[in-house]
């Protein structure tokens, strides 16, 4: 009988006159050591057909192990040994998030060997939520059972097969011209008016702009650097949302230079004075490492507490449905308008590439692309029309049935 290559099972007979069928489920004991199956078998006839057995049963995705490991205790370790390391903290409270709140209660307690692909379906289904939130906890699901495969816990990953939702192409929403002087005069005396306006014409992201020093801007070059972002970290056990400053940003394409518009940089040199001079009247020490935006306590900006001020100040101007990033899709959009190329509109955004510009503003490509094949108007007189002269050949159709 041939050698089986490890992970195939063996067949040897005892001293007793039985044939023993020794075969690997792919696990390992709290040991350390691999776990096997073993069936005693009166011939070896019968015991190369249990082994035969075994190997099929095993490619067709059954788990023979009593080893009993959780679904939700293998994600959870997944996530905090395998990814906490390699994760920015937004993300990795994104992950906690989904694993607490969507995948824990459903599937959480089920045998990570006895998992299917129903359970996930069902997990993913019940949550009701967007499309971009159906892909955020399947990647959480998947990326825990491809390690769990690679491990050897599972022989397959039952992600496979989960069918997706139809995706929301909803366009962005975006002011209308109309809408943002509506809110620009919303602005005044309001504590924040320069922190808005500079989201309004930067397409800064939110947790951008709130940890702005002076250095980060260059009001001669009118440039702001963009290096790092404010996070809020989450703390499940202390029940608690801490926010804090990250030296990284969302991509390695999120640290960038943005240019601004000399009607911001303008703003930006009058608050600068105003900044200074309140310090220099509260006895509080001024550099060019103060913050750009502080409170009204002189601390930095909460985030939370920045959204609660702008949804306040868009009722005031009497706009709906509008958000924070409302003002991001607001700066592209008054670029595309202007002409500005895209792949300096990616640079502002701090896109990846050029792509990801397109498709999120695909919409406003296909509003452009129709004004500017307008313009062909000018070559229509070179169609025939009622101005074609009596010597204009004219093309007649060919009798039914007969070929061109």
């Amino acid at each position: 009988m041939a050698k089986r290559a490890n992970g195939e099972g063996s067949i040897r007979k005892r001293k007793d006159g039985k044939w023993l069928v020794t075969f690997p489920t792919g696990r390992y004991l709290a040991s350390g050591k691999r776990e096997y199956v073993y069936k005693y078998c009166a011939t070896q006839a019968e015991a190369v057909e249990a082994l035969r057995q075994l190997q099929s049963e095993k490619a067709m995705g059954v788990c023979h192990s009593k080893v009993t490991v959780k679904t939700g205790d293998w994600i959870e370790t997944w996530i905090e040994k395998h990814k906490a390391p390699h994760l920015a903290s937004s993300t990795l409270t994104s992950y906690r998030n989904n694993y607490r709140v969507h995948v824990k209660p459903f599937v959480g307690k089920i045998a990570l060997k006895d998992l299917t692909t129903y359970h996930i379906q069902k997990t993913l289904d019940s949550m009701g939520g967007s499309f971009s939130l159906f892909v955020k906890v399947y990647n959480v699901i998947h990326g825990a059972l491809d390690a769990a495969v690679e491990q050897g816990m599972i022989p397959r990953n039952p992600c496979k097969g989960v069918a997706f939702p139809k995706e929301d192409t909803k366009d962005k929403r975006a002011l209308t011209k109309e809408e943002q002087q509506r809110f620009i005069a919303a602005l005044d005396g309001e504590y924040y008016r320069v922190m808005l306006l500079t989201y309004l014409y930067t397409g800064m992201r939110m947790g951008e702009g709130i940890p702005l020093l002076w250095s980060d801007i260059d009001l001669e070059r009118r440039t702001i650097r963009v290096t790092k972002k404010a996070i809020v970290r989450h703390d499940f056990e202390a029940h608690s949302a801490k926010q804090e400053v990250q030296d990284k940003c969302k991509t390695k394409s999120s640290k960038r230079i943005i240019v601004i518009t000399s009607g911001l940089a303008s703003i930006l040199v009058e608050h600068k004075e105003v900044m200074r001079n309140r310090a220099k009247q509260l006895g509080e020490e001024w550099s060019e490492d103060s913050l750009v935006f502080r409170n009204s306590r002189g601390n930095m900006v909460y985030s939370r507490n920045l959204q609660e001020v702008l949804y306040r100040i868009l009722d005031k101007a009497g706009i709906k449905g509008a958000t924070m990033h409302t003002l991001r899709h607001t700066y592209a959009t008054r670029c595309f308008e202007a002409g500005v190329n895209i792949k300096a509109i990616s640079q502002q955004l701090g896109h990846k590439d050029v792509k990801t510009t397109y498709d999120i503003y695909v919409h406003l490509f296909e509003d452009t692309k129709a004004k500017e094949i307008d313009k062909l108007s000018e070559i229509d007189k070179f169609i025939a029309s009622e101005e074609a002269t009596e010597s204009a050949v004219v093309i007649p159709f060919p009798e039914k049935g007969k070929a061109v």
